[in-house]
């Protein structure tokens, strides 16, 4: 059986992919701390000049349509990273991908984005090819959202190589932000390096796919990486996060000050009401999760706020108990299988292939648990 360990400062474990401790501390929160202590290497207002610059830049390249793009949720991020561009004299284009199991919510909350004065366009993928490909990535990988990360990160980038757009405003680097390597963690801009490695999963590109399932890859260009905008210097695909210090509560702060929404109580698997809110196949992206590593989205949210210093370790331990190890609801299993045609049966089938035994096992009562679970 595989010894779990923890990190000392938060509860990330070692069975986190990318994850590497020093002293037992984790990597995330290595990084944490640079982004709190200007001696260690991040001085925020000069971040927030070199930002300025950026948009002087910008204007520079009279762009034809539009000045800078955005990738959107409709969650508290994205409209955080809308908001970094406005009352900049900017023509803005928010760029969403819907591939058809949008939340009321996340509607509500995608509406927002044009009130706050971007433009909004919604792109919906070739449904039963996509389907496919979220069905390749849950049987064969675990991974239901294997090709629907890359093409979250791709597509937009697509939009704005088509439009000419000179300013591309992601989200955070997850490499620095959750752990990960270093040369790719210190990255301001989006590379090809980085897409492969952080955005496809385990290197699973659209090329990889196409050749392994016989799908053309001119069906699935939109999931690969567009690799002319790293050569081109009339553009440029930076990680909001480079610039400002990235907080999740901040960022709610921020985002319901433009009349985002939250849950009226904790959904499955986590204590927050305003992550993960705007579609289904999160909650069973995360849950695949909990089953391969043993930790799950409460893990992830009870660490950002240790690292906050919003909760202490011991506080965080009582959430993650209370939260991360919660099965898949019926709700989910019912919604998500009619998506993508499965019955009840067939999804816990399927499911139950990716239980890592070496971390799980069973009581005497035939139930599944992990016997080390945050003992340390």
């Amino acid at each position: 059986m595989k010894k779990i360990n923890y990190c000392k400062n938060c509860l990330i474990p070692n069975t986190k992919p990318y994850i590497n401790f020093v002293n037992g501390i984790c990597n995330a929160c290595i990084s944490s701390e640079k982004k709190k202590n200007l001696k260690l290497g991040i001085d925020w207002i000069q971040r927030k000049k070199e930002f300025d610059d950026i948009i002087s830049w910008t204007k520079s390249q009279k762009a034809p349509y539009y000045d800078a793009m955005v990738p959107v949720s409709g969650g508290k991020d994205s409209i955080t990273q809308v908001h970094r561009l406005l009352n900049k004299d900017l023509r803005i284009l928010a760029v969403n991908v819907d591939y058809g199991i949008k939340t009321e919510i996340g509607k509500y909350n995608l509406d927002r984005i044009p009130l706050m004065g971007a433009n909004l366009l919604i792109i919906r993928p070739e449904l039963s090819l996509h389907k496919r490909l979220i069905k390749i990535g849950l049987e064969e990988y675990g991974d239901p959202d294997l090709l629907s990360h890359t093409l979250l990160h791709s597509y937009p980038l697509h939009v704005a190589n088509q439009f000419q757009i000179p300013l591309c405003l992601l989200g955070e680097n997850s490499a620095f932000e959750y752990g990960g390597e270093e040369g790719l963690s210190a990255s301001r801009e989006i590379t090809r390096n980085w897409f492969d490695k952080y955005a496809a999963n385990k290197g699973m590109t659209a090329k990889i796919i196409s050749e392994k399932y016989k799908i053309p890859f001119k069906n699935l260009w939109q999931y690969d990486f567009p690799d002319e905008i790293e050569s081109n210097s009339k553009m440029k695909a930076v990680f909001c996060s480079a610039f400002f210090s990235w907080d999740s509560n901040e960022h709610l702060r921020i985002a319901k000050n433009y009349g985002f929404k939250t849950l009226d109580k904790p959904a499955e698997g986590t204590y927050r009401k305003f992550v993960g809110i705007d579609e289904l196949i999160n909650r069973l992206h995360q849950y695949i999760k909990v089953l391969k590593f043993g930790y799950g989205r409460a893990t992830d949210h009870a660490c950002e706020d240790i690292r906050l210093n919003e909760i202490t370790r011991e506080k965080a331990k009582d959430l993650v108990k209370m939260y991360d190890l919660q099965p898949l609801g019926k709700e989910y299993l019912s919604r998500i299988g009619k998506f993508l045609g499965y019955s009840e049966s067939q999804m816990l089938e399927i499911l139950e292939k990716f239980r890592n035994q070496d971390i799980w096992k069973k009581n005497e009562n035939g139930e599944w648990h992990i016997p080390d679970h945050l003992e340390n």
